[in-house]
């Protein structure tokens, strides 16, 4: 079994030669095999430089490609091209893997033959040297296969796509792929959703072996910049949605208007009214009374409240004079 394990990268020099010490010390074991794709995303700093340096031509398992800089989700769909694996991770480069990642990985996708998606029930979150358990399943939905529709839980979770591995003919017979808008402008939120609606059938993993490290280079502090890019990638979303006749668009509504309230949470300096106005042009008026079956009362509730505060936003837009 091959794993083909894609690491997009794009101004990493602080932490690319920890990414290759990493991923050179994953372990496997009999039948096992993996091909860690770096992909350099036209970094302009010292990352090519110091990947040069760790020798990674001697080891026969990395490739290394280089294109013109066109954003994380670009990076991700070249690297799902040239895959040659059955199955496909993704690997953030600032992040830790246990030794045994990958193994465990394969070692269940033999027990598990038709799962689709495996990932392993939580992360830690690495902060300030200090390390807590994030997104903790309860150990009785897991080592089993997942319907897509039986656990709620797995689509309100943190989307965590590198949390685990694809089978590579789903994602291919699937037509699932990112959006390709430029810089890392949550791209991995729209994969989740395109993943939703391909209804996979998923092993969630009683066990937890990746690190998510917290530091001040990551996308959510470049927030107010990102958010027509924001806009681009729902957009390409919600017409990848129609173009695979998707008619119930609860669960994009759910997701979209749920990470823009959650861009202005944090974001107190962002144009709301900008991001009001992209709410209502994205919001899909068929689905408005719908919720999807993993929303709480509570959800609904405030999901309707903001839905309804961007409608009424453009409508009282319109009648101001001049």
């Amino acid at each position: 079994m091959l794993v083909s394990v894609v690491v997009p990268i794009y101004n990493m020099e602080k932490f690319i030669a920890k990414t290759v010490a990493c991923l050179r010390s994953q372990i496997c074991g009999v039948g096992q095999e993996l091909e860690f794709l770096l992909i350099n995303d036209g970094s302009t700093d010292r990352t090519m430089e110091i990947i040069q340096e760790q020798n990674i031509d001697q080891d026969s398992r990395f490739r290394l490609v280089t294109t013109e800089n066109q954003g994380y989700g670009n990076a991700c769909n070249l690297g799902f091209r040239i895959a040659s694996g059955d199955y496909v991770s993704i690997y953030e480069p600032d992040d830790l893997i246990a030794d045994d990642f990958y193994s465990t990985l394969m070692d269940y996708a033999l027990k598990f033959p038709e799962a689709d998606l495996l990932r392993y029930r939580g992360v830690f979150k690495i902060s300030d040297n200090t390390r807590e358990s994030l997104y903790s399943w309860d150990p009785e939905i897991t080592n089993r296969i997942l319907e897509a529709d039986a656990h709620p839980r797995f689509w309100k979770s943190h989307t965590s796509v590198f949390n685990g591995m694809y089978r590579r003919d789903f994602i291919t017979r699937s037509r699932i792929q990112f959006c390709d808008t430029p810089k890392a402008s949550y791209q991995d939120v729209t994969f989740m959703v395109s993943l939703y609606y391909a209804k996979p059938r998923i092993l969630v993993i009683d066990d937890v072996k990746y690190s998510y490290v917290n530091h001040p280079l990551q996308s959510i502090k470049g927030a107010p910049e990102r958010l027509r890019l924001v806009f681009q990638n729902w957009m390409k979303e919600k017409k990848w949605l129609c173009e695979q006749g998707v008619e119930d668009f609860s669960f994009f509504n759910y997701r979209m208007v749920k990470q823009y309230r959650a861009i202005l949470s944090v974001n107190p300096e962002i144009d709301r009214d900008m991001a009001m106005r992209a709410v209502r042009r994205l919001l899909n008026n068929r689905c408005m009374r719908r919720f999807p079956p993993i929303s709480t009362l509570k959800e609904k509730l405030s999901w309707s409240y903001f839905s309804l505060k961007a409608r009424r936003f453009r409508r009282g837009a319109r009648r101001r004079p001049g």
